[in-house]
């Protein structure tokens, strides 16, 4: 991978990924077959509720699948970015993300899927107008947005006739601030300017999106960063928005977990050296400095101090698929190739059980054995339940469901 460039006041990363959502990016071994899924056991199916507080909701439940420094005040959002080769040009509004309408977003979602973004405004709305004077117009933010969603720009009280998702939306009338049907529909009635709706997942089978989240306001830079990578990366599934954005400002900007983060793991040339040995289980992290939920959960969740009773019966391992460093496991050694396909360490490729997502934890016993492979964010309840469930061996003696009914989950 590229190596980290200084922009202006910003650390950003450039990736040879091009517009694929490097955080939510998923290997699957074509030897196992489409379709595989790993036997992961700590996440049952079920249904996520629906998230409400004063400020957002997520308007749509969800299926959660198995299995489940740096100066942080003046680099403000590092790693978030992916800056591309060419700079987007400023619109008349002043913004300098790539509007489209929503038939474009849907239509694109069908070829490429992508998330979108819907900002509702009106032609009166004076935070409307702000926030794409500035928020949008951010350099850093545009581009982001341009990359990996597909942006969209609703006027609430346009007159234009739509379609979305089989259904035609006629407006009702021809007077002035009279509310579109669709943004209706879409803001569930509650018309606030400027509202932002993100959605994601979008299901070519059903021409749907399964999850919708409404965050009305004006948004600045900061608090829009959050809300994009909880959507971008799957987030939703575990934890939260409310929650999550907590997580986020503790990572990204509280300088005083620095010294946590650095203190409480090991690297994988220390641990699968052939000869490390250890009474304990282990708990590898697999992540990458350039996926962002990896890092709230790197520097929110380990470092909290709920998982601190938990990580005794532990050696935590840092894993960074990046590395190039020869490793042993199981007595087998796994080393990259120049002319491997999977673009990092074939030994996070295994310890995921071959389906490979960012995210990772993975659990393993005193005898270097898989336990578990869990996928995507954690949050720190969560990961502390985990944590119990098989530090403690509670794994040998209930199933997942039982062990979390007791704790009243």
């Amino acid at each position: 991978m590229n190596q980290t460039t200084q922009r202006t006041h910003r650390t950003q990363r450039f990736n040879r990924f091009g517009s694929e959502q490097l955080w939510n990016i998923r290997f699957k071994d074509p030897a196992i077959g489409k379709g595989f899924s790993p036997n992961v056991s700590i996440h049952q199916s079920r249904r996520i509720p629906i998230f409400k507080s004063s400020n957002f909701q997520i308007i749509k439940s969800f299926s959660l699948p198995r299995a489940s420094a740096v100066k942080i005040v003046q680099v403000l959002f590092i790693q978030l970015f992916i800056l591309v080769s060419s700079a987007y040009g400023q619109n008349p509004d002043g913004s300098r993300v790539n509007w489209m309408t929503i038939e474009e977003a849907v239509k694109a979602s069908k070829q490429q899927p992508r998330p979108v973004l819907l900002d509702f405004y009106t032609d009166w709305c004076g935070w409307c107008k702000r926030m794409m004077s500035t928020t949008y117009a951010d350099e850093n933010v545009a581009n982001y947005i341009n990359k990996n969603f597909y942006p969209v720009k609703f006027n609430a009280e346009g007159k234009d006739t739509v379609m979305f998702q089989g259904k035609k939306y006629v407006p009702v009338s021809d007077a002035p601030r009279t509310t579109h049907p669709l943004a209706a529909e879409l803001l569930q009635g509650k018309m606030m300017y400027p509202t932002t709706l993100f959605m994601n997942n979008y299901d070519v089978t059903k021409d749907e999106f399964p999850f919708k989240l409404i965050v009305p306001g004006y948004l600045d830079q900061k608090k829009l960063e959050p809300f994009l990578v909880y959507t971008l990366e799957n987030v939703y599934r575990s934890t939260p928005a409310e929650e999550f954005n907590q997580t986020f400002e503790k990572a990204f900007y509280d300088t005083t977990v620095n010294a946590l983060v650095q203190k409480i793991w090991k690297q994988p040339r220390e641990v699968f050296d052939g000869n490390f040995e250890s009474d304990k289980k282990r708990l590898v992290f697999i992540h990458t400095t350039w996926c962002n939920s990896c890092r709230v959960m790197e520097r929110g969740v380990f470092t909290d101090p709920l998982l601190s009773t938990v990580f005794d019966t532990f050696v935590l391992v840092d894993f960074n698929p990046e590395i190039q460093d020869p490793l042993f496991w199981n007595g087998a050694l796994f080393q990259r190739q120049a002319e491997d396909r999977f673009p990092f360490h074939p030994l996070s490729l295994e310890l995921t059980r071959k389906n490979f997502v960012l995210p990772s934890v993975v659990i393993l016993d005193e005898q270097d054995n898989i336990i578990d492979a869990i996928p995507f964010y954690l949050p720190p309840v969560l990961m502390k339940d985990i944590l119990t469930f098989y530090g403690n061996d509670i794994h040998k003696q209930k199933s997942w469901a039982d062990f979390r009914k007791e704790l009243g989950r």
